[in-house]
């Protein structure tokens, strides 16, 4: 039997495909959002979609954003209820920007998260780069070189470069769920929250099944 899927930013009736497996593959939405209330053709889901803001503080130099450092993206934890951020997402429907969303650019600032938000706070016009993500798994099979280099954060990985090996295979036969550069390695084998062990974890030939933060070109 078919089971239908549910995603949070839509309202528009889903179709599934594909049988009953929760796989973003296998499920399509589309966008109900526009300014004549028009329901647009359905397009295949994304485990991350990503777009672009320009947003001006005001007079009191408040953003009306509540954002925290997180490896190296910045993450969304609060919106004011009003302010320039509540104008802003009042006025820009389709660039709304919500609770759990990534700042993955700011002013072309990328990459360090500690850099972004000096950047963000000073600055009076903002140009940045909003990432919305959901998690996904990976399973690799590896015997010999995995292919990849990572940046170390302390709880995660931060995808590089991607070399020939089982990534760049998996890449090949998952499109949809493609791993890219800035992306975070959030778990491995079910070793998490230390990316020292997930290191050497990654070492080990065999199965690899690793859990995805797709971050649609965050930097490294």
């Amino acid at each position: 039997s078919r089971q239908p899927c549910w995603f949070l930013l839509s309202t528009c009736p889903l179709i599934v495909l594909g049988p009953g497996t929760m796989s973003f593959m296998t499920c399509y939405t589309c966008d109900p959002i526009d300014g004549n209330g028009m329901i647009y053709i359905m397009k295949p889901a994304t485990p991350v979609t990503t777009w672009d803001a320009i947003i001006s503080k005001g007079g009191n130099g408040k953003l009306g954003l509540q954002i925290v450092p997180e490896d190296n993206v910045l993450r969304v934890v609060g919106l004011e209820l009003q302010g320039v951020m509540s104008d802003f997402n009042s006025a820009n429907k389709r660039k709304a920007i919500e609770v759990g969303d990534f700042v993955i650019r700011v002013n072309g600032v990328t990459g360090q998260a500690a850099e972004m938000l000096d950047e963000a706070q000073k600055a009076e016009e903002l140009q940045i780069t909003m990432a919305r993500s959901r998690m996904f798994r990976a399973k690799l099979r590896k015997n010999g070189a995995l292919g990849v280099t990572f940046g170390i954060f302390a709880k995660t990985l931060v995808v590089q470069q991607i070399m020939k090996g089982p990534m760049q295979a998996w890449n090949e036969s998952n499109p949809i769920y493609a791993i890219h550069q800035g992306d975070l390695v959030i778990e491995v084998n079910g070793v998490k929250d230390n990316s020292a062990e997930m290191l050497e974890t990654l070492k080990v030939d065999g199965e690899l099944q690793l859990v995805i933060r797709p971050l649609g070109g965050a930097g490294y």
